[in-house]
């Protein structure tokens, strides 16, 4: 949808990333092999892969449990909307969320939310259509005006199950941003059967993590570890679906399971 020639009609409302910092969704699209990105996304990477040199090889294993975990919603939990917060820039690479969920069933609604406004209007300018799939902006920061917002309560029935990606975010929220109290608010504000799926690093899965993160310190947000112990906190509100939280790699995996991965996932049920 848009409104003046802008998703959503929401001109100005994010500020644009400033170039001179790497930014998370241009870094993720680098590490994925994307062409949306700038210098400072490039060196960062490339000091990332001084500690880590398989980072890309783990950055698409977290790909890689987003589309498995859109295809479990679509085809074997028969969700038909998915509400996609930080979605990033989308990719030519692999397959973005909505064309893995069209794939299985074309009427599934999706609708992407990210702070960066040049990843709004790529997604948009993408594919965006106002029916199926909408792109607009928010901050998972401040849940309300994303849950509650014109547009995506016009695209998505909330009174019907919503599968809701919060893919590579949480680790970008501090614990002042209180990330518990918006994975809960996101519960509350949802029906029973639908689904939540989450993605966070955590030196639990690869001991290399804190090194990555001190170098992030220069990014537009830094990087935080968290634990086990931790992300059953901040998940607490929902239900773990099979085979709960587990390194991404090893969430129902659609063929060899590969041991390399630096990052906790998980998708839940609320019941």
């Amino acid at each position: 949808m848009t409104v003046d020639g802008n998703p959503a009609g929401r001109e100005g409302r994010m500020p644009l990333p400033d170039a001179r910092k790497p930014h998370p969704s241009r870094f993720w699209d680098y590490a994925l092999g994307g062409r949306d990105n700038v210098h400072a996304d490039r060196d960062l990477l490339a000091e990332a892969e001084q500690i880590m040199p398989d980072l890309k090889v783990l950055t698409r294993e977290q790909r890689l449990f987003v589309d498995r975990t859109v295809e479990y919603w679509v085809g074997e939990a028969g969700v038909r909307q998915i509400l996609d917060i930080g979605g990033g820039m989308p990719t030519d690479i692999y397959d973005n969320v909505h064309e893995v969920a069209h794939r299985i069933a074309p009427d599934t609604r999706v609708v992407y939310v990210d702070k960066n406004p040049v990843a709004v209007a790529h997604m948009a300018a993408l594919q965006a259509d106002g029916e199926y799939t909408v792109a607009l902006e928010g901050d998972v920061r401040d849940p309300d005006t994303i849950l509650f917002d014109e547009v995506v309560r016009s695209t998505l029935d909330f009174t019907m199950p919503v599968g809701v990606l919060l893919s590579g975010i949480l680790h970008f929220l501090t614990d002042e941003e209180d990330p518990a109290a918006i994975v809960s608010r996101i519960h509350e504000a949802v029906v029973p059967g639908s689904f939540l799926s989450v993605n966070h690093i955590s030196s639990d899965v690869d001991p290399r993590v804190p090194d990555v993160i001190e170098i992030f310190r220069r990014a537009s947000d830094p990087l935080i570890d968290r634990g086990r112990a931790d992300l059953e906190r901040i998940l607490a509100p929902w239900t773990a679906v099979d085979p709960g939280l587990v390194p991404v790699s090893q969430w129902r995996p659609a063929g060899e399971v590969r041991n390399a991965c630096d990052a906790y996932g998980a998708v839940l049920r609320k019941v």
